[in-house]
Formats: C-alpha cells, sequence, structure tokens
C-alpha cells in the first residue's frame, strides 16, 4: 500500500511538474496538491508547487513552500533566489536581504531562473526576466533595492556601484542607483538617469524620474517630452500617468488630467488618492455627481481618509445638501478635531441651515485652529 503510494504521488508529481512547464499552473497546482496530500514529504513538489504558485501572484503561499523545500535543501541556489525575491515582493526586506547575502556565498556561478526584475519606482510593476551567466551583478542589484527599501540609501548606492562595475550595459542598474542617490538629495541622480536612457531610450522609469527631477528643480523644459516617451515605451506604467495628470491639472487642462486619471484607475483601482485626484478633476469640471462617487470610492477604500470626506461635503453642500455635507465634515472632525476647514465648512453649512449659533461656535473653533477668517463673515454669523 504504503509502495503504491508512492508510485501514485511520483505519477501526480510528474503531471503537475509537465503542467507548470507548460504554463498551465493552475493545473499543475492541482496535481501538486494531490501529490502532497498523498506524500508530504516529497521535496521536488514543494519547490515546483511554489514556482506554480509564484506565477499565479500567490505570494505567500509561494513562500511557505520554498521555505518548506530549503529546510530540506538548504543549497539550492534557485530556490534560494525565488524565494529572496518572492519576500522582497512580499515586503519582507529584511528577511529577503538575508537570502540575497546567503546566495553571494554560495558557488552557484550560472542559472536559468526566471525571476521578477524589480523596479521600486515603478509601482509595483515587474518585468519577467531570465538570468544567465554569472549572477553578482543582479544579486548586487537586488541587494541595493533591498537596503533602498530599508532606508539604507549609502548602502544601496555602494551595492549599485558593485553591479555597475560588473555589468556597464544594464539601464536598471543606473536607474536604481539613481533612485537611491534621488532619497539622499544627491544631484547626480539625473546622470544616472541620462545614462539609463543611452544605453535604452524607451526605459519608462527613467524617463519618468528624469521629468519629476525636472519639475521639481523648476525646470519644466522638456518635461512633457519625457512623460509622453515615457508612457509610449510601457503604457502600463502607472506614475507617468499620475505625474502628467498632475501637469495637465496644474495647467487647466481638465479634461486632459481626466483622461489619465481614468487610465490610471484601469491600471491600480485599489489607491484611494487616484480617485480623490480624479474627482477634484470631476468638481472643477463642474461634474458634482461624479466627482461625489469618485470620492465615496476613495473613502470605501480608506474610511479614515480625511480629504475624501472634506472634499465630498464640499460637493454635497455645492448641491444643497447641507444636511449631509455637515455629516460629512463632523466624520473630518471625529478623526482629526483640529481640522480648521472642516470647521470652517461646516459653520458654512450650518448657516445656511439658519443655526447661527452652532456656526458661529464652528467659526470661532476654526479660527482659534488658525484659520483666517473674513471680518464680513464673521459679523454675519456671529451677530
Amino acid at each position: 500500500m504504503s509502495q503504491d503510494k508512492r508510485v501514485d504521488s511520483k505519477k501526480l508529481f510528474e503531471k503537475g511538474e509537465e503542467a507548470h512547464d507548460a504554463g498551465n499552473y493552475k493545473l499543475a497546482l492541482e496535481y501538486l496538491n494531490k501529490c502532497l496530500q498523498e506524500s508530504p514529504g516529497f521535496t521536488e513538489a514543494y519547490y515546483t508547487r511554489g514556482s506554480a504558485r509564484e506565477q499565479l501572484r500567490d505570494l505567500a503561499g509561494a513562500n511557505t513552500d520554498y521555505n518548506i523545500y530549503l529546510e530540506m535543501k538548504p543549497d539550492q541556489p534557485e530556490a534560494l533566489l525565488n524565494r529572496a525575491t518572492v519576500r522582497y515582493q512580499l515586503k519582507l526586506y529584511d528577511q529577503a536581504k538575508e537570502d540575497f547575502l546567503r546566495l553571494l556565498t554560495l558557488p552557484v556561478g550560472e542559472t536559468q531562473a526566471v525571476l521578477f526584475n524589480q523596479r521600486p519606482s515603478a509601482s509595483g510593476s515587474n518585468q519577467v526576466m531570465t538570468v544567465q551567466g554569472s549572477m553578482k551583478p543582479l544579486l548586487y542589484n537586488y541587494l541595493g533595492l533591498v537596503d533602498t527599501k530599508l532606508g539604507h540609501y549609502k548602502e544601496a548606492i555602494q551595492w549599485l556601484d558593485s553591479a555597475i562595475r560588473l555589468e556597464q550595459k544594464e539601464a536598471d542598474y543606473y536607474v536604481n542607483r539613481g533612485i537611491a542617490k534621488e532619497a539622499m538629495k544627491d544631484s547626480t541622480a539625473i546622470q544616472d538617469y541620462q545614462h539609463a536612457l543611452k544605453l535604452r531610450p524607451d526605459h519608462t522609469v527613467a524617463l519618468h524620474n528624469l521629468a519629476a527631477l525636472k519639475r521639481t528643480s523648476g525646470e519644466p523644459v522638456g518635461m512633457n517630452d519625457y512623460l509622453e516617451q515615457a508612457i509610449g515605451s510601457d503604457s502600463s506604467m502607472l506614475q507617468p500617468y499620475l505625474a502628467r495628470a498632475y501637469q495637465r491639472m496644474e495647467g487647466g487642462y481638465y479634461k486632459g488630467a481626466l483622461e489619465d486619471y481614468d487610465r490610471a484607475l484601469e491600471i491600480d483601482d485599489r489607491n484611494p488618492d487616484i480617485w480623490l485626484n480624479r474627482g477634484l478633476v470631476k468638481e472643477k469640471l463642474n461634474d458634482f455627481k461624479g466627482a461625489f462617487s469618485d470620492y465615496t470610492k476613495a473613502i470605501d477604500l480608506n474610511e479614515k481618509f480625511e480629504k475624501a470626506w472634506l472634499n465630498r461635503g464640499n460637493v454635497l453642500s455645492k448641491q444643497g445638501r447641507f444636511e449631509d455635507a455637515i455629516e460629512d465634515y463632523t466624520v473630518v472632525i471625529t478623526y482629526n478635531a483640529d481640522n480648521a476647514a472642516a470647521y470652517y465648512n461646516r459653520a458654512i453649512a450650518k448657516q445656511k441651515l439658519k443655526r447661527s449659533p452652532e456656526a458661529c461656535e464652528d467659526l470661532q473653533k476654526a479660527a482659534s485652529l488658525g484659520m483666517p477668517i473674513p471680518d464680513k463673515m464673521n459679523k454675519e454669523i456671529c451677530k
């Protein structure tokens, strides 16, 4: 009976491995789950299941499977590399760093491992790549990324210096070093982005970051060109759309800003800030119903989002829904008793409802918190 079980497990593993290699990860998972139910000690099945889970974006499950596998084979380099990159994606930076440092001590030489090439400024965007040849530049790059995430910018730059010394034609390494330098207010970051663009003129992150640097330095010339190139080079990147939307909104081109926020929400609809900003644009376009809907979505994603509550209250006031507006302003005050704008706006809404004593109280509170109150308004409300 025990022998039959081992035979069945092996067949299930082989089918799972075959499905995995064919790219059918869901089917692979089914076979490998059955294999491990039959034989919980089937070591190789954990590695292959971890890889399948990784491809299906079940990163926590992949991490667990790689942990089990590496307990049994602690020096297997491809599993260690896979776990390190999964931990990086899970934001387990200290643990990821341990794995990357461990890999530096192993005589791995070459690997055909498929992994995710992380770009920290790309809002979680990953590019799948196959590593061939020496792994050292890649490991130094990852260690630079990890230390950047941990706020160890000097160490990050040192790691990335090492990666660049070994591989001078990899644009990502210059971009990642530029990001670490930016965090240290090092003006040479711009040179790294420019060098990356010489190597890869369509490098989305370099284009975006160069545009952002020009904006913050007060140098708008050519910034829009960089953003257009960034969007053209990779339409799945979030940040260039957000940067261009901000630029368009600042310039009063609200329809264009709306288009960019629409596209941004197709890429990431779980970010309350994007919903808030699109609501602001809709409000500028006098689409109060649409603005209300966007502010509500931002609140659904983050119920303590004060600015969304405040802005929704403002939209309600503009529509004459003063009771509802007062409720939203009150929520803001509940979360932050020192929000002067909420008291000020609530005072106006209460005055519209002829509740002058309460309005005066709110107005005085807003003034005590530093909100400038026009004399005319003060006399009108606090008679």
